[in-house]
């Protein structure tokens, strides 16, 4: 590898003996001499650095051919229904975590992306919950506030549970990562309930 001394006024390459450029005359006695493999061998050690930086604060993703970015689980993309089980997982740089919903049997997932959502038969996330007769069609209220995710039930027939116990109606419940949330049954013996809905809580 070359050595050599770069001009500060035009950018030239010299030779490292050079006391003045070969292109515009400028001094270059106070020019320090670069080693080419020393400069690149701390080049890559910096992109190294910054693709390490930049990994710790990716998400993974699925981008569809719509388009559309969806979480790295989801297997049917999120505008437009399409099968995007195939498509390859990338990084996807976002400072801002967010909360997700997938439901247990892994076919459904949900990013809350909005302050306040309302699940059921006939409202948000419909296209999974309506073949979950177990699930009222207005069943439960899901707030995002401060960065922080909680649930309140509506349904007076099948109810809402977290981590298998059943809240109120009256007040909203804080939602932690790895929580599981049940619309319209609970687990018994172990076994959920076909004709409910069930989801775990994830952070991405």
């Amino acid at each position: 590898m070359e050595k050599y001394k770069v001009c500060p006024t035009c950018g030239v390459h010299n030779p490292p003996t050079k006391l003045e450029c070969i292109e515009c005359e400028t001094d270059l006695s106070g020019v320090r001499v670069i080693d080419a493999a020393i400069e690149k061998a701390e080049q890559e050690s910096s992109n190294n650095e910054c693709s390490a930086a930049i990994s710790q604060n990716s998400k993974m993703i699925r981008i569809c051919d719509c388009g559309a970015k969806n979480v790295a689980q989801a297997r049917k993309c999120k505008e437009c229904g399409e099968d995007i089980s195939m498509n390859p997982i990338m990084q996807d740089c976002d400072e801002e975590e967010k909360y997700i919903l997938t439901s247990i049997d892994e076919e459904y997932v949900y990013e809350i992306n909005t302050e306040n959502i309302i699940v059921g038969r006939e409202h948000d996330m419909k296209e999974y919950l309506d073949k979950k007769p177990y699930v009222s069609r207005k069943h439960a209220e899901v707030l995002l506030k401060d960065g922080k995710l909680f649930i309140k039930n509506y349904s007076n027939t099948n109810f809402t549970f977290v981590n298998n116990v059943k809240i109120s109606s009256e007040e909203f419940l804080e939602l932690h990562d790895g929580d599981e949330i049940g619309l319209g049954g609970n687990s018994q013996d172990g076994e959920r309930q076909q004709d409910a809905a069930y989801f775990i809580v994830r952070m991405s």
